[in-house]
């Protein structure tokens, strides 16, 4: 279901267009069909693959990376993990690793339906808003997914992992919880009979999550340069193109202030206005939108922030980062290992 028929309108966050996930379409569907159409475009032969690693919201994504494997007829190890929106880079963390272990290419794939966690009952602007979990959630989020393929080292593929990590930080605030709605409303208006489990920012936590949020993916880059650094992987190299988790355009605003005190040229890519808040999906969406107009050799970074994970746990936000060196030649979204 595209934007237009959503009862509730994100433009205030900067999301123009969105999509939500037909009913009966799971996670595993998704990730099996961007990672075909991957395979596509880039010519590139599954039975080549050493493993998958599947990034995903859902409470088995062991099972839904397994399925995704079966069902593309991919004879290779599979790994689920749920680190909500800093997914992406946990799974390219863990892709690295599983590349050094095997020697052979490994698929990250980052797919997500969240609108089934989010009450789309349009808010009334009163404290029920936030005991029904209704208002900002529905602003921003959407449903996504992304793949990309991490060569081993001496691979032959265009773009290179610098660095890549996740972990998390200490979160008092709680700013981003899950709140139990009764007969919540599904995107369609339609009411879900019994409990619902629906993303939640009560009170000025959206507020307080804007402010803190930029200023954690800030560090997020200066972590990545310096661990790059430390090993000798980077010189003087600044990082002159920024391709962030999508939360919001008020958060990517202010996060381009702060790459901005660092390096004048460097460039945060807003591209939520065409995916909205995809979770782990949102850095590799966005990288298929940019990647064509990367400078061959520059250094780009991908931060990410959000709830923290496996879970949802309200005491900790996630973070993490990728740290990719652009390629000269045509992109097919494939990245060989660090050195």
């Amino acid at each position: 279901m595209s934007s237009r028929e959503l009862p509730v309108d994100g433009k205030r966050y900067g999301v123009h267009t969105r999509l939500i996930a037909r009913h009966g379409v799971q996670v595993a569907d998704l990730a099996a069909a961007v990672l075909g159409k991957l395979f596509d475009v880039s010519a590139f032969c599954p039975s080549q693959l050493g493993g998958l690693i599947l990034s995903s919201r859902v409470s088995d994504p062991d099972t839904a990376a397994r399925q995704v494997v079966e069902r593309l007829g991919i004879p290779c190890p599979s790994t689920g993990i749920e680190r909500a929106c800093s997914g992406f880079p946990a799974a390219v963390c863990l892709a690295v690793q599983r590349c050094a272990e095997s020697g052979k290419p490994v698929a990250v794939v980052a797919a997500e339906i969240i609108s089934r966690n989010i009450n789309w009952e349009v808010a009334a602007g009163d404290l029920g808003d936030h005991r029904r979990a209704r208002g900002q959630a529905a602003r921003l989020f959407a449903d996504g997914a992304a793949a990309v393929i991490l060569g081993p080292l001496g691979a032959d593929f265009p773009h290179e992992i610098v660095d890549a990590w996740q972990s998390d930080v200490a979160d008092d605030r709680q700013l981003i919880q899950k709140v139990e709605v009764q007969d919540s409303v599904d995107p369609w208006g339609a009411v879900r009979p019994g409990l619902t489990s629906c993303i939640s920012m009560p009170g000025r936590r959206g507020f307080w999550l804007s402010k803190r949020a930029p200023v954690i993916m800030a560090d997020a880059i200066r972590r990545s340069v310096e661990n790059a650094r430390q090993v000798g992987r980077l010189a003087r190299e600044v990082v002159t193109h920024v391709v962030p988790h999508q939360p919001n355009g008020l958060i990517l605003a202010r996060l381009q202030q702060l790459v901005r005190e660092v390096d004048q040229q460097a460039k945060v890519w807003d591209c939520i206005a065409h995916w909205g808040n995809t979770v782990s999906a949102s850095i590799p969406l966005s990288m298929s939108d940019v990647q064509d107009r990367l400078d061959a050799g520059s250094l780009v970074a991908m931060p990410s922030i959000g709830a923290g994970g496996p879970g949802y746990r309200p005491d900790v936000l996630s973070t993490g980062c990728v740290l990719m060196r652009a390629g000269s030649r045509p992109p097919l979204a494939i990245a060989r290992g660090p050195r």
